[in-house]
């Protein structure tokens, strides 16, 4: 079996991922890029609780399967980010509950909190798309096209994809997005929330050195 390090290690997210409820049986799906023509995403309808290092597939940037079972039926979109959006070298599309929730809203997701903040919020909600087609690759690509700091966005009435440089990076992008997604809706909830003032957003990024 080839590429046995980067099976392994998105076998591992895969794990902590339905441990943190981002993903559950096989809805979700994580891939990385392996190299400039490869990339390991997770296989299609093998629930990931019972998911083995074989069981990852090995995916060429058009979608075509390398290795490995029938890979994501995803594979349209994760391809379609890593053909266009170089800054992508890993990604997390989530099906955790505040991201479906928020996805229903169709609305761009304010700057509310760090978490937040962290994604590149405002975070939008982008057209409807059908799961597993070229056209939601298509409008998820223009959508990260449109800003260069935006590395989450919200497929509408579905869920969430997060990327980043590494799996990691999109990891926690994900996870974050979903907690600030969750209070965002708590609070929509009580009342109005309410978003980082400029002067905030500048504090914030002096701290943290942003």
């Amino acid at each position: 079996m080839e590429f046995v390090d980067q099976r392994e290690k998105l076998l591992d997210f895969i794990q902590q991922g339905c441990r943190d409820g981002l993903i559950r049986l096989s809805a979700g799906n994580f891939s990385t890029r392996i190299n400039n023509e490869l990339v390991a995403i997770t296989p299609s309808n093998i629930h990931y609780r019972s998911l083995k290092v074989e069981d990852i597939s090995i995916i060429n940037l058009d979608g075509g399967r390398v290795d490995g079972p029938v890979p994501s039926s995803e594979t349209p979109l994760h391809s379609a980010i890593y053909r266009t959006i170089t800054r992508a070298q890993s990604i997390c599309h989530t099906h955790s509950v505040y991201a479906m929730v928020c996805s229903t809203l169709g609305e761009e997701i304010p700057l509310i909190s760090l978490e937040l903040m962290a994604c590149g919020a405002p975070i939008p909600t982008i057209p409807w798309a059908a799961p597993g087609t070229d056209q939601a690759g298509l409008i998820a690509t223009e959508a990260l096209k449109s800003r260069e700091d935006l590395n989450v966005i919200l497929l509408r009435q579905h869920g969430l994809v997060a990327i980043g440089g590494t799996l990691d990076e999109a990891y926690n992008r994900a996870y974050n997005a979903e907690i600030g997604l969750e209070v965002y809706y708590k609070v929509l909830l009580a009342g109005n929330p309410q978003p980082f003032t400029a002067y905030q957003v500048s504090e914030i990024r002096k701290v943290y050195k942003l």
